[in-house]
């Protein structure tokens, strides 16, 4: 499995999860989480490809390693910004298609 997060990744996103500090509030009172960098590469990237990318395809379009490209799909499906498609090659889609988060 291309994906699979070590226990040092699993506990080091759950950190960045647990510990992020810097917050954004919406128009509608929703507290959001603000993207670093890497995320918002990432989420950039995924917006590029309308009906889902593999991590192969993601690979391509992001100048990440493997790793960290795993870990910020994790927090993105985490945040909810990003879904984990239900096929055969692992692949990932925006959860609201079109919207940019910068």
């Amino acid at each position: 499995m291309q994906g699979a997060m070590s226990r040092g990744d699993a506990s080091e996103l759950e950190s960045r999860l647990e510990s992020e500090e810097m917050q954004v509030s919406s128009p509608d009172g929703a507290v959001l989480g603000r993207l670093t960098d890497d995320e918002a590469l990432v989420l950039d990237a995924l917006a590029s490809h309308p009906t889902g990318a593999t991590l192969g395809k993601l690979r391509t379009s992001c100048p990440l390693s493997e790793e960290s490209l795993v870990s910020c799909l994790e927090v993105l499906r985490r945040k909810g910004l990003v879904s984990r498609l239900n096929t055969v090659v692992e692949s990932y889609s925006c959860r609201f298609p079109g919207v940019r988060v910068r």
